[in-house]
């Protein structure tokens, strides 16, 4: 891949004021348009960008329309602000109208409390030994946008003539050609891309004779929790459920964690089950 491949580049802004900033929206960042990850993450480093504080510890977005290639401007508002955390509210906006809306709680790195931690998962393999995605799937060709980042499926994708299954995905991902980013704000979006991307997919093992799915289903919403941070983590163990679509809605749940089993953030989603443009 080339430089401008990397993550941390791709997701850079141009500041126009103290709370203003400007991206182009990359049509090489695409899947059915520009990405709700790719666009949640311009809005988690522009609350970076604003905020004193080191370390995001959640967001929430909501997503209004769908945007185009093309630049878009970022505006951050601060809404309270504390010794201890900030709340700023993020608007990614096209032509005047508002793409995606977003609340972000930025924190100190480190404060005194409580601590106890019964989430770590035990017992997972070495990501660096596990079969690459080409070598399960060497039939397939990979969407370019899946390419972004090295893949070792756990619980991949159904193959044909599969039957039906929970619908989960989990796996290692590493992205490339850098795998983290110095900055916490940007780091910490490599989850929204992932849990973004991945949550769709996760209904195919429960639907394995659509592929491609007769749907597309863009996000309403999305709520982020930043347990721990993420920078030491190259590679990032996800899970990803889709436990019930119904009435034209599909709800998400997710959690990332880095190779030793260790949670470092959950998310959750809501989206909207809309018919595939030809169908």
């Amino acid at each position: 891949m080339t430089e401008v491949d990397d993550f941390e580049l791709a997701t850079r802004l141009e500041r126009v004021s103290e709370y203003d900033w400007t991206a182009p929206l990359r049509e090489d960042w695409s899947l059915w348009g520009p990405a709700g990850g790719y666009i949640a993450a311009l809005a988690l480093r522009a609350a970076g960008e604003a905020t004193a504080f080191p370390r995001p510890a959640s967001m929430t977005c909501h997503f209004l329309r769908p945007g185009r290639f093309a630049p878009a401007e970022l505006h951050v508002e601060s809404l309270r602000s504390g010794r201890r955390s900030e709340l700023l509210r993020v608007d990614l906006r096209q032509d005047g109208k508002t793409l995606l809306t977003s609340m972000v709680w930025a924190v100190p790195e480190s404060v005194p409390g409580l601590v106890h931690d019964v989430t770590r998962l035990e017992g997972l393999p070495d990501p660096e030994h596990l079969p690459t995605l080409e070598e399960l799937y060497p039939d397939q060709r990979e969407h370019p946008f899946f390419q972004r980042f090295g893949h070792r499926p756990l619980k991949g994708m159904p193959n044909e003539g599969e039957a039906p299954r929970d619908p989960e995905l989990t796996g290692f991902f590493r992205f490339s050609p850098k795998a983290r980013a110095d900055s916490a704000f940007v780091d910490s979006a490599r989850i929204l891309l992932l849990l973004d991307t991945f949550g769709w997919l996760a209904q195919y093992p429960a639907h394995p004779k659509d592929n491609p799915s007769p749907w597309v289903a863009p996000n309403i919403d999305y709520h982020y929790r930043f347990l721990r941070p993420s920078h030491h983590a190259d590679w990032l163990h996800m899970r990803v459920r889709a436990p019930i679509t119904e009435a034209g809605l599909m709800a998400t749940d997710g959690e990332i964690r880095d190779a030793q089993g260790y949670l470092l953030a959950t998310g959750s989603s809501q989206l909207m089950c809309l018919p595939r443009a030809g169908q």
